[in-house]
């Protein structure tokens, strides 16, 4: 009876190892809070901050390619780092819903570490891979 509940509790903790190691990569810079479900569903990220040089809040936001997403209310108007994945470009929208009239900026790896055009003023963004 013991030696049935080892090899049970082997197993379970090969299952499990096996779980871990199927895990997606990503790219991570210092400060991310990349939510699970973004890192599952995501095709790509971009990395964003509210402080130059990559500090203050920091995500790394997952996004679907050629779809539009409005950044986390938290970065709204606020963002002054910003950095796709390699093999990505994003188009940055000042307004939401990646409307283009009041501005958009486009941006490939690595990204700006100190934005001076868009400074604290884009909602939404949308990416696509580079051809």
């Amino acid at each position: 009876m013991h030696f049935t509940f080892g090899i049970i509790t082997f197993t379970s903790i090969l299952t499990s190892l096996s779980v871990v190691s199927a895990a997606p990569a990503i790219e991570v810079r210092a400060n991310a809070t990349t939510a699970v479900s973004d890192v599952a569903n995501a095709d790509g990220h971009i990395y964003i901050c509210t402080d130059d040089n990559w500090s203050g809040s920091c995500e790394n936001f997952g996004f679907i390619a050629y779809s539009c997403s409005n950044f986390p209310s938290n970065f709204q108007d606020d963002i002054s780092s910003v950095g796709p994945d390699s093999g990505w470009y994003c188009t940055l929208y000042i307004d939401y819903n990646c409307n283009p009239d009041q501005g958009t900026y486009t941006v490939t790896a690595p990204g700006y570490s100190a934005l001076t055009y868009g400074n604290d003023a884009f909602s939404s963004v949308m990416c696509d891979p580079l051809e």
